[in-house]
């Protein structure tokens, strides 16, 4: 049985998350001190050349925290929580011919997915997969036996 979702990604999420948390906070104090120190240089001849700096300053510093929490920072976050979740709970087993369909979307504070099918002898089964793990899935039409929690496939086993 391959493992889509090991301890070892989950402990790299959560170490990506703090990072890049600690880099926003660290970007964001670094431009504050960078500010107080700019503030006791301030004469009269430099007065409005470091105000502009300063605001200058602290403007980038914010946008870039902004976008580095944004983009970086919540996505890792998110796939740290998901993969953590994918432990707690309970597995099941479906047997059938794998379909993964082509589009992706993204659910709210979550991951992005990929939505595929398990045809059963029972019937189809709708699935979900992490759209960073559908390069680890067989391609399509193949016969696997999955594993799966909360409808989410966390394993997958080729059958012969």
């Amino acid at each position: 049985m391959i493992r889509l979702y090991t301890p070892e990604s989950a402990r790299h999420w959560q170490r990506r998350a703090a990072l890049l948390l600690g880099l926003a906070i660290g970007l964001v104090v670094l431009a504050l001190v960078v500010n107080i120190f700019l503030c006791t240089r301030v004469n009269t001849a430099n007065a409005q050349t470091l105000q502009v700096t300063c605001i200058a300053l602290f403007t980038l510093a914010g946008w870039a925290c902004i976008l580095l929490l944004y983009f970086a920072y919540a996505p890792a976050k998110a796939q740290a929580v998901h993969i953590g979740g994918m432990f707690s709970a309970e597995n099941e087993t479906y047997e059938g011919v794998l379909t993964i369909h082509k589009e992706s979307f993204h659910i709210p504070k979550s991951v992005t997915v990929r939505k595929a099918t398990l045809e059963t002898a029972e019937g189809a089964v709708a699935l979900s997969v992490s759209a960073g793990l559908v390069h680890q899935l067989p391609k399509n039409g193949t016969a696997v036996r999955v594993t799966t929690v909360r409808k989410y496939i966390t394993g997958y086993e080729v059958l012969a």
